[in-house]
């Protein structure tokens, strides 16, 4: 949940036991004297770091710098300049300021790299699954066999080719649960980047250039086991390996009773969509085919679930089209954006092991930074091979990079 600001009408929740702060009032009045006009003051300077320092160097003097900041409304009492060590990136960063509340210190909370979801076992959904994944009728999806030809809501293909093995079956369900985007304080600001009052669920107010505690965001996750996630359960997959996903509805249950507020799908509905995968309609998140057949419906509502068959296989059966990386998102008519802006977003990386060439081993094929440990329950972990999502309000996007391809991937050594 965003800090509410002054030209929001409904005020959302704060943490309370937060010890709120303002800006250093001899800070405002160092930096307002009109005797200082021409030069930044030191004790600022001094707050900047070597990022702010190096920008100030570009300038030489502070003569290039303080028009700057006075243009865009910043070298003032209640500018970000004095709330901010991150200000002086106006001379370099020229967006205009895309977000309230500003993030004070971001980059700043540990980087996460999540491990390898575990898979059904055998045992489990064989024996206790009361509809159990497979290649007949009705057996796609949770609206079983209609009995109309080509609508029977059966899998295509069951396997790439007969010499595959039988998919591998993961269970990920949708649900409402919280993430915090950041441990940083924030402060609320206008479009031009000036500091305004705020407010907390209870009407009380905050003064311009109050620095606040950002609450938990209600979000909507993929949840594999041990909570909902943003971004979601990652699926290490390999090549030639099938994968099943039986994704399930769960957004109506909000166990937390969290208020959801009004984004995302109305009815809570949502089809998924391997990005990048050669998928066939019916696992693909395809909305013409939802509309069409299956829940005959923009996407899969609360309580019902798909079973999505990732044939884990590349387009033609070209091995130049081996690409190593997907990510798993929303793809619901209308509101596609909506619900991946909310959180329904999973990683999947996939790995060849065509000759060993990307194993996630760097002692062999490709040698790209890896090491691989396989777990007893079928899913294995790359040490240092690392998957990142990036996400702002205009676009989400993830990776994998250790090597130029359409879709790259970071490997980290520390």
């Amino acid at each position: 949940m965003p800090v509410v600001v002054d030209k929001q009408t409904n005020p959302i929740e704060r943490d309370e036991s937060v010890n709120e702060t303002s800006i250093d009032e001899s800070e405002q009045n160092e930096l307002n004297d009109p005797t200082r006009v021409s030069h930044l003051p030191r004790r600022s300077f001094l707050k900047l770091g070597a990022v702010g320092a190096a920008a100030v160097a570009v300038g030489t003097t502070s003569s290039l710098i303080v028009p700057e900041l006075r243009r865009k409304g910043l070298y003032s009492a209640n500018g970000v300049f004095e709330a901010s060590s991150q200000a002086l990136a106006a001379l370099v960063y020229t967006e205009v300021f895309p977000v309230s509340p500003l993030i004070l210190n971001p980059f700043t909370d540990p980087f996460v790299k999540p491990k390898a979801a575990s898979p059904v076992s055998y045992s489990e959904w064989t024996n206790d699954w009361t509809y159990k994944p497979g290649p007949g009728a009705g057996q796609q999806n949770s609206y079983g066999d209609t009995g109309i030809s080509g609508d029977d809501n059966r899998h295509q293909r069951w396997k790439g080719y007969n010499s595959d093995p039988d998919p591998i079956v993961y269970r990920i369900t949708a649900e409402v649960d919280e993430h915090s985007f950041t441990t940083s304080m924030v402060l609320p600001i206008d479009k031009n980047g000036r500091p305004v009052k705020s407010f907390d669920a209870s009407g009380k107010v905050y003064p311009a250039g109050t620095k606040r505690n950002l609450p938990a965001s209600t979000i909507y996750g993929f949840n594999s086991g041990g909570g909902a996630t943003f971004p979601g359960p990652m699926i290490n997959a390999e090549y030639g390996k099938p994968v099943i996903v039986r994704f399930q509805n769960n957004l109506d249950e909000n166990v937390k009773q969290l208020d959801t507020q009004d984004f995302g799908a109305p009815d809570q509905s949502m089809l998924i969509h391997l990005h990048n995968a050669h998928t066939a309609p019916e696992s693909d998140g395809n909305p013409h085919w939802s509309m069409t057949k299956g829940p005959h419906h923009h996407g899969f509502r609360t309580q019902d679930w798909v079973d999505q068959l990732y044939l884990n296989w590349p387009a033609g059966s070209d091995d130049t089209e081996k690409q190593s990386f997907f990510w798993f998102h929303d793809h619901r008519m209308d509101h596609t954006g909506n619900n991946v802006y909310k959180g329904l977003v999973g990683i999947y990386p996939i790995y060849d092991p065509k000759g060993g060439l990307d194993m996630g081993d760097e002692t062999q094929g490709y040698r790209l930074p890896g090491v691989r440990t396989n777990n007893d329950d079928g899913s294995f972990d790359v040490e240092y091979d690392v998957p990142w999502c990036c996400s702002t309000a205009a676009s989400t996007t993830a990776s994998r990079s250790t090597r130029t391809s359409t879709t790259p991937r970071a490997s980290i050594r520390s």
